[in-house]
């Protein structure tokens, strides 16, 4: 049975043609580009536009969403792509989620979720990935008060501090980051204030 946030999404999907950008996140492109292709996880993946993108350069990918509508969307820009062997869809929440496939690379990309949510999120993925790269962007904490976007609540927001003590309790190699990304608007440029994880594992 689909939750409530799951029909939610569905029908916000629904609405339009794309919900989302059809380009990949550029701190994805910025910092996975040379990867060795893989297999490759996107975690609440929605429309699929990063994990698209893998797949167009030879990766195996998974789409994991809980949107049945945003996965019917990505099948299909699969198929008119061309990549449809090269693409799975896994509907399943982000939480709890059993992967279809053991990846050497997961994406997390605009996972906006109360951090016990997001915790229980990473902790799913890290449990069933024994090698490779974790890479997660989120709006950051700072984006409510200084920057564009994002929720507008604190507590869907994701600070430095604690993607630093989720990454140091696991003992994975990794960096936090702040980011900034240029956002179009009516009114002219604006700044959003994201955070990025890396982690090797």
């Amino acid at each position: 049975m689909l939750s409530e946030a799951a029909l939610g999404w569905d029908a916000r999907y629904a609405s339009s043609p794309s919900v989302w950008s059809l380009d990949p996140n550029e701190f994805v492109v910025a910092e996975l580009s040379e990867l060795p292709i893989g297999k490759m996880v996107d975690v609440a993946g929605g429309e699929g536009r990063n994990a698209l993108w893998f797949a167009a350069r030879g990766w195996q990918v998974e789409n994991v969403e809980f949107s049945k509508v945003a996965l019917e969307k990505f099948a299909n820009r699969a198929k008119k792509a061309g990549l449809t062997e090269l693409v799975t869809s896994n509907l399943a929440d982000a939480t709890s989620a059993k992967l279809l496939t053991e990846p050497t690379l997961s994406v997390v990309a605009y996972l906006q979720l109360p951090w016990v949510d997001l915790e229980k999120a990473l902790d799913n993925l890290l449990v069933q990935q024994s090698s490779g790269v974790i890479f997660g962007v989120w709006h950051g904490a700072r984006n409510l008060v200084d920057g564009y976007g994002g929720p507008p609540s604190a507590a869907m927001l994701v600070s430095e501090s604690q993607l630093t003590e989720w990454a140091e309790k696991h003992g994975l190699d990794f960096r936090v980051q702040e980011r900034i990304r240029s956002v179009k608007t009516d009114a002219g440029d604006r700044q959003a204030i994201d955070v990025t994880l890396f982690a090797q594992l």
